[in-house]
């Protein structure tokens, strides 16, 4: 018989796009059904244990799971589909125990956070893993998903065998955060984000060891905390791939030095990142060179990147982020010297900072347009804000 007409009337919990395939006679459906072959029967929902043993699955009928993958592959089923059928198989076998603990989340009492329970978590991510393994028992990795197969993309020049070892030492770390933001009951507190820190570096470390030094700095170029991080800095200054790799290798240096502050720093802290810092602004001028380096402080101002959006949610030409950034600059400038100590009376100077203010109003409202103007203040006009006079306290 075809296993087309086996699958149809089986009770397998296939989706229904999966039915309607098999439905549309794309294998033939003239035969009478028989038995479906099916895990076997789910635990009692009564007295079950919450936690899911490590040797769980191995009471599935793997052998009756490998001959319907056997027939399957057969019958002419694509892989992906095999892979969802036999997914939808296992995850049945579960279905009982994943369903009690889930009650006991739903059960908790309405005063605790049962959601961020360590123990009902753990459980949970245990018998995802379980499911994983079985089905990876089955059919090995999954060659189109997954971290190996997501690794293979991004870095097509690597062996398979580098590939294969990099996916394990990050499948390994990836649990290893889970279980510590598990434990943390959800609490990202800045004892987890040193502990996070220290597991990135360790899996780096790992990555470095199997890698080449070239093949490292790829993979950083395109994985790495300090990438993305300036690929979002940079949104709007659109480096090459030469300025991208330079800027990359400068950041990367200051990182490795200071890193992220998840606590205030001291004073003795804060006044050598804060000398460091400069050093990186004048070693990035010196790769960008003058020109590209104004281009590279502009774009990187938080404010000019707002502004870029905005211009471009209004569907105005490019350049006019420019136009509002140069008159943000112009009047900053001219506010600051209002605020320098000096025999400027304070009405004196409220009125000059009242005209600087609708000075910058009638130029950006040229430039944007009145709906334009209102919605800078919000994105991208947060500046204006010093032009409110900031009066001493009466007595």
């Amino acid at each position: 018989m075809k296993l087309s007409s086996f699958l149809l009337f089986g009770s397998l919990g296939i989706n229904a796009s999966l039915i309607g395939v098999i439905t549309m006679g794309a294998l033939g459906n003239t035969a009478t059904p028989r038995q479906v072959l099916r895990p076997s029967a789910a635990p009692p929902t009564g007295n079950i244990s919450p936690a899911p043993g490590v040797e769980t699955w191995a009471a599935l009928p793997t052998a009756d799971l490998a001959g319907l993958r056997d027939r399957l592959s057969a019958e002419g089923f694509p892989p992906a589909m095999i892979r969802a059928i036999l997914a939808a198989q296992i995850r049945e076998g579960f279905a009982a125990r994943r369903k009690a603990l889930e009650t006991l989340l739903a059960n908790a009492p309405f005063w605790k956070n049962a959601s961020v329970d360590p123990k009902v978590l753990a459980d949970l991510r245990a018998l995802s893993k379980a499911e994983q393994q079985a089905l990876s028992d089955l059919l090995g990795p999954d060659p189109d998903n997954g971290v190996a197969a997501s690794l293979r993309r991004e870095y097509p020049n690597l062996s398979a065998e580098k590939i294969d070892q990099l996916a394990a030492i990050r499948e390994r770390y990836d649990g290893m955060r889970q279980d510590l933001y598990t434990l943390a009951g959800g609490a990202f507190t800045p004892d987890v984000r040193e502990k996070a820190t220290a597991l990135d570096k360790a899996m780096h470390a790992e990555f470095a060891a199997v890698l080449s030094p070239q093949e490292l700095e790829d993979y950083d170029l395109r994985a790495s905390n300090t990438a993305s991080s300036l690929r979002s800095s940079l949104s709007a200054f659109d480096p090459t791939e030469a300025e991208f790799r330079a800027l990359f290798k400068l950041q990367s240096a200051f990182y490795d030095q200071f890193g992220p502050m998840y606590v205030p720093p001291s004073p003795d802290q804060m006044r050598a990142r804060s000398e460091a810092q400069k050093q990186l602004n004048e070693d990035i001028k010196a790769a960008l060179g003058p020109d590209r380096y104004t281009d590279y402080q502009r774009a990187t101002d938080y404010n000019f990147r707002q502004t870029s959006q905005l211009v471009s949610r209004l569907e105005l030409p490019p350049e006019t982020a420019n136009q509002v950034y140069a008159v943000q600059k112009d009047i900053q400038q001219r506010a600051t010297a209002v605020y320098q100590p000096g025999p400027v009376s304070p009405d004196n100077r409220v009125a000059q900072l009242a005209a600087l203010a609708d000075e910058a109003k009638t130029k950006i409202t040229a430039v944007l347009g009145d709906r334009g103007f209102e919605a800078y203040k919000q994105y991208g006009g947060s500046w204006l804000q010093m032009l409110q006079p900031r009066l001493p306290p009466k007595n």
